[in-house]
């Protein structure tokens, strides 16, 4: 990837579907959602997908992280998927793609909460990579 090549992400802040365990959405968004997507974003010409998963033990950091401060509020999402890209066309592609309509979209019903998800579109500016200023 060039320095100067602009990347664009779609942030997904994820909530897992009413009496799910959390433990069991995480293991299932891990081993079975992220590979259903995975094999597909790559033929679509996608530069990253990543998971954040924010769990009842992670959120307990932000008490280390910021004490009682009052930083801001934490975030009660289960997760935080980002998907980069250089084009929005090859998110848009990929979404219209028969395999997003007739197996990802429909597995959101397996484990996911859609009617708490939020989306954020931006472009990806990186200050540190691997440690090292860029």
């Amino acid at each position: 990837m060039m320095a100067s090549e602009r990347l664009y992400a779609l942030t997904i802040y994820g909530y897992r579907k009413p009496g799910m365990p959390e433990d069991e959405y995480h293991r299932y968004l891990s081993d079975h959602h992220a590979v259903l997507v995975r094999h597909h974003l790559v033929k679509m010409g996608i530069v990253r997908y990543t998971l954040t998963h924010n769990t009842s033990e992670t959120k307990e950091m932000m008490k280390r992280i910021f004490g009682n401060l009052p930083e801001g509020h934490t975030s009660d999402c289960d997760c935080l998927a980002q998907i980069i890209f250089r084009d929005v066309e090859d998110y848009v592609r990929a979404r219209n793609d028969p395999y997003y309509k007739e197996v990802i979209f429909p597995d959101h019903e397996n484990f996911a909460d859609s009617n708490k998800t939020q989306f954020v579109t931006g472009w990806v500016e990186c200050h540190i990579v691997d440690g090292k200023i860029v």
